[in-house]
């Protein structure tokens, strides 16, 4: 009995649950290590830059504005922004965030014409999909507690400016 006391004692520390946060400012600096991203269309080339990413908090949801620049084949450019939404994800198997769904909600340009800009929203949504889908915007490290942590995650939260990830044993 006095063994088993012991034992469970020592296991104390691990039975408790581990919390860990990543930042927004964490995920935004992966993001932009992947930027520029360009898409060519038949008038028009549309090149992201750089990201701004928002945590929204309610349903895992981010925000993100997007500094781009539009060039057309005759050589003009303009520079504006995207904004869009997507889903947060957490990989368990590849211990990475990633964001799903991304959707243009809407580009800021100047110097183009109301009628081009439907074309410029569809170009916008055909080059940040790719920019962001499928790749990680943040990957958990393999050293000391977070190579724990990371097989045990429990529950994920986002709030406005952070991840908080849940671990535990059980």
């Amino acid at each position: 009995m006095k063994h088993l006391l012991l034992g469970l004692l020592m296991l104390t520390p691990w039975a408790n649950a581990y919390d860990m946060v990543v930042t927004e400012e964490q995920i935004q600096t992966t993001l932009n290590q992947r930027l520029p991203f360009a898409r060519q269309s038949q008038f028009m080339t549309l090149t992201i830059e750089r990201a701004d990413i928002d945590l929204q908090g309610q349903g895992n949801r981010v925000g993100m504005v997007n500094d781009f620049i539009l060039t057309t084949t005759v050589g003009l450019q303009s520079r504006g922004t995207i904004t869009a939404e997507g889903d947060v994800r957490f990989d368990d198997a590849e211990d990475s965030f990633y964001i799903d769904n991304p959707q243009v909600i809407d580009v800021d340009i100047e110097g183009i014409p109301p009628m081009y800009r439907n074309s410029v929203i569809k170009l916008a949504q055909q080059t940040l999909a790719p920019a962001i889908s499928g790749q990680p915007v943040y990957t958990l490290t393999d050293d000391g507690e977070q190579k724990l942590a990371k097989m045990l995650l429990k529950e994920m939260t986002i709030s406005e400016d952070e991840v908080v990830l849940v671990f535990s044993p059980f």
